[in-house]
């Protein structure tokens, strides 16, 4: 016996039969249920959701790769850009490898009692011997800073003789105790005391420009009145500024605009000098005394932040875009704000650059500087060595300078590393990692 099959909860389709049957009965088909209408729309409707999240996903995920593999590329060329930078420091020909056979020194007879060293490095050879015996013998310990200048003051080469100088200025600081060397010279108490002897170097170093200057041309310098730096300045601009310059600000002093007095005061390392003048025209500057005043008896030159916020906020309302560029620089001086300004105007020199750069640098981080307002020893350290580099110091055509420039940020291994790839200079990098090497690790232990 055949029979149709009806089974109701599976309202949603026909009516089910057994196949095989004699005959087929008329039935009709049941209409859909509510409730799997509502199924359906809700199955669509998710289904839906879900492609178009799933879409979603993959495109982010492609995007997200793509930006990843741009950033690998870009990185690889900085790095690349590095490299390359660092290869062709020493000169143009470091890459070109000679095939030539280099001569065998165990071939090579020498001139019996003739040394192999010529007279510079006999000169440091004779030094370094001085130190060793005063060191076998007991002696107090030498300064070997001292004992390499005087090497370089019978060299006859002014760019030798600045060298060292400022090895030796900036290797006078008191090393902070610590356990490891590296990390006692990387404190915060030794980065600062660091940058203090770099502002030295620096002010010390163009205050004798100043002084050169006005005494090569003393019928138009017109040097007068109570010996200092005050006079120094103006004499000074008599010469480098003869004329009115357009977009000064507030007045002049003795027929020079203000701001540039007190900023070359300031570039000599006088704050006293500078406060003169301040006080010559305080009604005419605001604020900006009481400023100064804060910045001349602060131990570390740093405003504490209700004043610094308060002159920034002046700076950005009113001094940004000002046509004066001596006031802009003494203002970001004071402030160290606008770090991103170079002051192209007045400091036109790598070394103004890097004074005002060295002046901007915060080693507190309160929170209440924004990044544009905010330059740390590790960011110039890191803009100066790898995104300027050896190509924009020119460093094959100015190896001092460079030098000049990565030693007074503190970065001696680099500066020194810098030095020896220039074969000329090699004896003299030698012989300044000694004097760091004695500085910084033996001079620790007799304290």
């Amino acid at each position: 016996i055949f029979s149709y099959i009806f089974t109701p909860h599976l309202a949603c389709g026909p009516s089910l039969f057994i196949p095989g049957s004699a005959t087929l009965p008329h039935a009709s088909v049941s209409s859909p249920s509510p409730l799997c209408l509502q199924g359906f729309l809700k199955n669509e409707r998710d289904n839906a959701l879900l492609s178009a999240i799933e879409e979603s996903r993959r495109r982010t995920f492609l995007l997200a790769e793509e930006y990843h593999r741009e950033s690998m590329l870009v990185q690889w060329e900085q790095v690349k850009q590095r490299v390359l930078h660092t290869l062709l420091g020493a000169g143009e020909d470091a890459l070109d490898f000679n095939q030539d056979v280099e001569p065998s020194f165990v071939s090579e007879v020498t001139i019996p009692g003739r040394s192999a060293l010529d007279s510079v490095e006999v000169a440091y050879a004779r030094q370094i011997y001085i130190f060793n015996e005063k060191i076998v013998n007991g002696h107090i310990h030498p300064n070997l800073g001292d004992l390499c200048a005087s090497v370089a003051e019978s060299l006859d080469d002014k760019n030798v003789s600045d060298m060292w100088l400022m090895v030796k200025q900036m290797t006078d600081v008191l090393l902070v105790p610590a356990k490891d060397t590296l990390k006692s010279r990387t404190s915060v108490e030794m980065q600062m005391a660091f940058v203090r002897q770099a502002l030295n170097v620096l002010e010390n170093s163009y205050k004798n420009y100043t002084m050169v200057t006005v005494f090569g041309n003393l019928h138009q310098a017109q040097l007068g009145g109570v010996p200092g730096t005050y006079q120094l300045v103006r004499s000074f601009l008599n010469i480098k500024l003869p004329g009115p310059l357009p977009g000064m600000q507030d007045g002049e002093v003795e027929g020079h605009p203000v701001w540039a007095v007190i900023y070359y005061c300031l570039r000599c390392g006088d704050l006293n000098a500078a406060m003169q003048v301040v006080n010559r025209v305080q009604h005419q500057l605001g604020d900006f005394k009481t400023w100064f005043q804060e910045y001349m008896n602060s131990p570390d030159r740093r405003l504490c932040p209700t004043s610094e916020n308060k002159l920034r906020l002046h700076y950005r309302r009113v001094l940004r875009n000002s046509a004066d560029p001596y006031k802009r620089a003494v203002y970001c001086l004071i402030g160290k704000c606008d770090i991103n300004d170079n002051h192209g105007e007045v400091a036109d020199k790598t070394e103004d650059y890097l004074w005002l750069k060295l002046n901007q640098v915060c080693f507190d981080d309160d929170g209440s500087s924004s990044p544009q307002d905010r330059l740390t020893l590790p960011q110039l350290q890191k803009q100066l060595l790898e995104d300027y580099g050896e190509s924009h110091f020119s460093a094959s055509q100015q190896p001092f300078l460079y030098f000049q420039v990565l030693f007074l940020t503190a970065q001696f291994e680099a500066a020194v590393a810098f030095l020896f790839r220039v074969e000329r200079l090699r004896c003299h990098a030698v012989h300044v990692a000694l004097v760091l090497y004695d500085c910084f690790t033996i001079h620790r232990h007799i304290q």
